[in-house]
């Protein structure tokens, strides 16, 4: 199954969190399913590394891109479609990051894998 993950899936994991559920836990280092990573997740990353908000991953993106190859995810680039499909989205959730990613796995067709109960809003299959 293809699967988006979503951004605190897999920090959780990376930082072993106690949030994580058994099931993402298990998908995520599970060689059955094509996981997606989105570029806006990494944009977001960024952003918190640069502001003092996830200094426990280090001073950069790329030990996140590294990472995301040893969980065999794929970037999910950010379509002008995503952009179109954002446009049209309710105003259920506010955070800009995580309204695109639902707009990713509507026009996508993915499931995302979230904790995120808003996500739930929208016309998405979620996996927790």
């Amino acid at each position: 199954m293809k699967v988006l993950v979503d951004t605190h899936t897999f920090l959780w994991d990376l930082l072993s969190d106690h949030r994580s559920s058994r099931r993402a836990k298990q998908m995520l280092k599970s060689d059955e399913h094509e996981l997606y990573f989105s570029l806006v997740s990494l944009w977001e990353f960024a952003i918190k590394i640069k502001t003092g908000k996830l200094n426990v991953l280090g001073s950069s993106v790329s030990y996140l891109r590294d990472e995301m190859e040893n969980y065999s995810m794929q970037l999910l680039p950010i379509r002008y479609q995503h952009i179109l499909a954002l446009e049209t989205l309710p105003a259920h959730h506010s955070d800009p990051f995580d309204r695109l990613l639902i707009a990713q796995a509507i026009t996508e067709s993915l499931p995302i894998l979230t904790h995120d109960e808003k996500f739930s809003l929208y016309p998405v299959k979620i996996l927790w």
